[in-house]
């Protein structure tokens, strides 16, 4: 199972017993969850956590892949790339509900794009060549956090342009859908994943041998696919 960030690494006992639950909900089906990191995460806690072929382990059935991981599956070359802004950073509270290093960084962003292709992305955010409409955002969303997400957006698009692949997932945006977009290297199928505590919309089940939605993203009315 993937994830594509937002996962819900945080402190204290509430943190701990989430992991558990997961954890222990993971073990009765007999399966492993990998995630990105997202924008809402204890990215300090996931810096410390131990890993093992380069992924780190949250728990027993839970891992994170770091940014820049990549993997193999099927002859195709995955790469992840988590982080995103918190555009309702004004909102939040450092080390209580929001923490640094949520971005991907520019040096992070060289250093993947220098490592070469991949075939499919797994990101938290949406490169700046998917284009979404949004509407008029709360007022008290600060106008620089707003502005950073443009810029982090435009980041992850440099790294999609070195990188040429042919599919990415992504989450943060809280849209379900699923898209071909034109991209200067060629066409990529692109699909988004809506937030959590919503009957649909926040999964779908691909078939990685062949790439192919077996279950795509639904939203609220139905099939999204463009």
């Amino acid at each position: 199972m993937l994830h594509c960030g937002d996962f819900g690494i945080w402190p204290g006992a509430e943190g701990a017993r989430y992991l558990r639950e997961v954890d222990r909900a993971l073990a009765e089906h007999d399966a492993v969850l990998w995630f990105v990191d997202g924008n809402h995460e204890d990215h300090p806690r996931l810096g410390r956590v131990p890993r093992v072929e380069g992924r780190g382990r949250v728990a027993e059935r839970v891992w994170h892949l770091p940014r820049g991981h990549r993997w193999r599956w099927h002859g195709r070359t995955w790469l992840a790339l988590g982080g995103a802004v918190s555009v309702d950073r004004a909102l939040r509270r450092e080390g209580l509900d929001w923490w640094p290093g949520e971005q991907i960084t520019e040096r992070q962003a060289l250093r993947v794009a220098a490592d070469g292709p991949a075939d499919v992305m797994l990101t938290h955010d949406c490169p700046a060549l998917v284009d979404h409409e949004f509407g008029t955002p709360p007022s008290f969303w600060a106008r620089e956090d707003l502005e950073a997400g443009d810029v982090h957006r435009r980041r992850l698009q440099r790294v999609v342009d070195a990188v040429r692949p042919g599919h990415l997932i992504h989450g943060h945006l809280h849209r379900a859908y699923l898209r071909t977009v034109d991209m200067p290297h060629g066409p990529v199928r692109v699909a988004g994943l809506d937030c959590d505590g919503l009957p649909v919309g926040n999964w779908a089940v691909l078939d990685v041998p062949t790439m192919a939605w077996l279950k795509i993203p639904l939203g609220p009315k139905g099939p999204h696919e463009e």
